[in-house]
């Protein structure tokens, strides 16, 4: 990525595990303190197998495309049950999850690298590696 390019925007719209805490800084502190479990691992328990499954391997997808792109990328998430997911969700017409809207280029529905990687290509390097 060339220094005086903005990185890509990719809005993550996907349900997450109602567990997870709002704010990074004091989740961050709590995890170091030792006071509760992870955020990611808080509440997992409580789902059927099948949803804590397609969660890792979402979040498995969005930690390899954070460590291929690096910072040609800025990913931000979104629930769509929250206000902002919701508008995102109406705006691009997203109908099924996880969905990723990338900024100006289009929508990816699914995990579906290959289509993502097709709509990022066009600014950007090849990626470090693959999932």
């Amino acid at each position: 990525m060339n220094p005086s390019t903005s990185p890509t925007l990719i809005e993550v719209l996907a349900p997450f595990p109602e567990g997870w805490g709002i704010c990074l800084t004091c989740e961050a502190f709590i995890a170091q303190a030792k006071i509760a479990k992870h955020p990611q691992e808080r509440g997992m328990e409580a789902f059927p197998r099948d949803w804590q499954a397609d969660f890792e391997r979402l979040s498995d997808f969005i930690l390899a495309l954070s460590v291929d792109y690096g910072d040609a990328i800025r990913l931000v998430l979104y629930d769509p049950r929250s206000i902002q997911g919701m508008w995102r969700a109406i705006r691009h017409g997203a109908r099924r999850y996880p969905a990723f809207l990338v900024k100006g280029r289009g929508k990816v529905v699914g995990l579906d690298r290959v289509a993502l990687d097709a709509l990022l290509q066009p600014e950007m390097t090849a990626p470090k590696g693959t999932l």
